[in-house]
């Protein structure tokens, strides 16, 4: 069964973080991870919070979440709908044990 994966994002300057002068190498190696496992085919989906707020909304556990803690949360990492992990992106091993967990 394919897990679907999802990481509600803080805002950034475009799409995937990994831009401007000098870009956050964590986004960069976050980016490159994601990047691979949607060309395998993987359920994995990036939601910024300035981009996509009706993503945001359409969660209620993301809206308690920040509503708690702030902004500070994100990003979150939700596997089939249930938060994995807060206020930091996953690796890629993280990532890839979220997809073989059974």
């Amino acid at each position: 069964m394919n897990k679907k994966i999802v990481i509600y994002d803080p805002p950034m300057c475009c799409s995937s973080g990994v831009c401007g002068p000098d870009p956050d190498p964590i986004l960069i190696d976050f980016q490159d991870t994601f990047t691979k496992l949607k060309q395998a085919g993987h359920d994995i989906e990036r939601y910024i919070i300035t981009q996509s707020p009706e993503r945001f909304k359409e969660n209620p556990q993301i809206i308690k979440l920040i509503q708690e803690q702030q902004l500070k949360v994100l990003p979150i990492t939700t596997v089939d709908n249930v938060v994995v992990k807060t206020g930091g992106y996953p690796t890629g091993k993280e990532l890839q044990d979220f997809i073989n967990q059974k």
